[in-house]
């Protein structure tokens, strides 16, 4: 790449060209950038437009340079280092990490504004001849400083230690160790040390990407961050192993675990508020062989609602739901894995019920959703205050409908059934796969059939599948004629069958989807299936009675939303089975 050939173009002109941005959103940046005074790339990723790793992949693609992802691999050769002074290196922010026989010089780089007047300096001064490699800003000043500096002793070095591909959260949380819970302000954290502030963005940064869980993994040679968005993990940030000990001991602070404690798992939790609203994460630590892994998961506690009508129910599923709470009493089962989406179902159908002539009480753990003319407790264990113990306190309070966060053991599903037994609706959460297992969870946990027949009223079983991208999801005709069938069977009298794909761009970070919805199936209890229960009738036998009596199973739910252009049959199969 000769200095006559190459164009120098500005930042914003190279994003917008490789659809990182559009115009309006670089006039806003540069509108930002009048305001407060820093650098455009810098402001891009503080709100969120961009990440450093995007900035980087557009330099590399508009000047056809090679780009590095991580430089955790990466050791610069002394020799090639020697070549330039460390005035130049860090002045040109230019790095030479590899040489050869030939001259060559291999140099890392993040930036591009300067770089033909760089190569002639570097050729001129030394004779050798460079090559550039990009890198993201956050790389090089981590290697930067791995050269020239020994600690790190400020929030800036420990931020510039890692690559956050996934953009950098717009304020930081306050989160003294003496305190549960801490409100955003950029102020008040502003001499707080870099541990504290990298540990804050990182819970900011999930909160920002609406993630559900973060995981630090200790590796051989690093550590790596990863968010679960919309159900997957990806990779956010890595860090280098000798910061582990020092983040891991403030989770564990913040969380009232024992920081002494290595070698065994421990779980705690903390609180943070986020622009007003209040997160409850729960934190895990389990020992490995390279360091301690840590999961947090959060929860929002919501004062906004859904209604029963506003939790992607099909027409189909709403109605049988709807027939379900016009009882008067009876236990009404919500089933599925850890992160299905079950509480925010219970809480629709809350609101759904909710009325001036009930007395509606819950016992959670978390309450995760305020709910108006309810009344809500939350268990507390550590003073003997559990699922079991409050019901049997609610009990004495009078109410028309109970709902317990999860039914976990014998004691609290007995006191579940026999409060449904004596005129109360009672709601309330299993974790099975589906809706016909829930009845032999509860027999295994000592249940008897006869008691379940008199008191369950009907099993909602959901699992959530990632939505499609409203901006690129393209229509495709049905690939199998087993999916004409199943397509026939929901709807019926169409000539023809699409769905929608997954394309991929820049709003949905090339993934082709965004957000998630649930699918359901609603088993009602009917004669049938109650006999079959005392008969002690196999899971599968009863499902296909379900079905014979117009059970729509998850997967049936799943196509359905996929004929609907709400989801992919990919994404169907990889959740709900056949």
């Amino acid at each position: 790449m000769s200095t006559s050939i190459f164009q120098y173009k500005r930042l914003g002109e190279i994003l917008i060209e490789n659809q990182y941005l559009t115009e309006k959103e670089i006039e806003l940046a540069v509108s930002l950038q009048k305001q407060e005074k820093k650098p455009l790339g810098q402001i891009l990723v503080e709100k969120g437009f961009v990440t450093w790793n995007d900035i980087a992949t557009a330099l590399s693609k508009q000047y056809s340079l090679p780009f590095l992802e991580s430089v955790a691999e990466i050791e610069p050769d002394p020799d090639a280092l020697s070549i330039l002074s460390k005035h130049n290196i860090e002045n040109w922010r230019a790095i030479p990490f590899s040489k050869d026989e030939d001259r060559n010089l291999k140099v890392l780089i993040d930036q591009t504004n300067s770089l033909p007047s760089i190569k002639r300096d570097i050729q001129f001064i030394t004779g050798y001849t460079p090559s550039f490699y990009i890198v993201s800003k956050p790389n090089l000043d981590y290697l930067l400083k791995e050269l020239f500096g020994s600690a790190i002793d400020s929030v800036e070095d420990l931020k510039s230690s890692i690559e956050v591909t996934s953009g950098k959260p717009q304020a930081v949380m306050e989160l003294e160790p003496s305190a549960q819970m801490g409100d955003i302000d950029k102020e008040s954290t502003a001499d707080s040390a870099p541990v504290i502030k990298f540990v804050n963005e990182m819970v900011m940064g999930a909160v920002t990407q609406e993630a559900s869980d973060i995981h630090i993994e200790p590796q051989e040679k690093n550590v790596r961050v990863r968010f679960r968005i919309d159900g997957l993990l990806r990779k956010i940030a890595e860090y280098p192993v000798k910061l582990h000990s020092s983040i891991v001991s403030r989770i564990k602070i913040i969380s009232k675990l024992d920081i002494a404690e290595r070698r065994l798992p421990q779980d705690g939790k903390f609180f943070v508020r986020v622009k007003g609203e209040q997160y409850d994460l729960r934190v895990s630590t389990m020992p490995s062989i390279f360091g301690e892994k840590i999961v947090l998961r959060l929860l929002r506690v919501s004062n906004s609602t859904k209604r029963l009508d506003d939790l992607g129910l099909s027409d189909y599923n709403y109605k049988r739901l709807s027939a379900l709470l016009e009882s008067p009493y009876g236990i009404l089962l919500v089933t599925g894995p850890t992160g299905s989406g079950k509480s925010t179902t219970l809480a629709g159908v809350l609101n759904q019920l909710k009325a001036v002539t009930n007395n509606m009480i819950t016992v959670e753990d978390p309450v995760e959703y305020s709910i108006t003319g309810t009344t809500q407790c939350q268990v507390q264990p550590e003073i003997g205050l559990t699922f079991a113990r409050y019901l049997r306190a609610i009990l004495r309070q009078d109410p028309d409908i109970i709902m317990v966060g999860e039914i976990r053991d014998k004691e609290t599903a007995i006191l579940a059934m026999e409060a449904s037994m004596t005129g109360h609706l009672v709601l309330s959460t299993l974790h099975t796969n589906t809706a016909s297992a829930a009845i032999y969870r509860l027999v295994n946990m000592g249940i008897e059939a006869d008691v379940l027949g008199v008191s369950l009223i009907g099993i909602v079983a959901q699992r959530l599948v990632r939505t499609l991208c409203d901006s690129c999801k393209k229509k495709a005709p049905l690939a199998s004629e087993e999916m004409e069938k199943v397509a026939t069977q929901l709807l019926p009298g169409h000539s023809e069958y699409s769905v929608c794909v997954p394309e991929g761009c820049q709003r949905c970070r090339k993934t082709g989807y965004r957000g998630r919805t649930a699918i359901h199936e609603v088993l009602i209890m009917d004669k049938r299936i109650r006999a079959l229960m005392l008969e002690n009738t196999p899971e599968r036998i009863i499902e296909e009675n379900a079905r014979k009596a117009g059970m729509r199973t998850m997967f049936e739910d799943g196509i359905y939303k996929a004929l609907m252009g709400i989801t992919s049959i990919d994404e169907v199969k990889r959740v709900a089975v056949e």
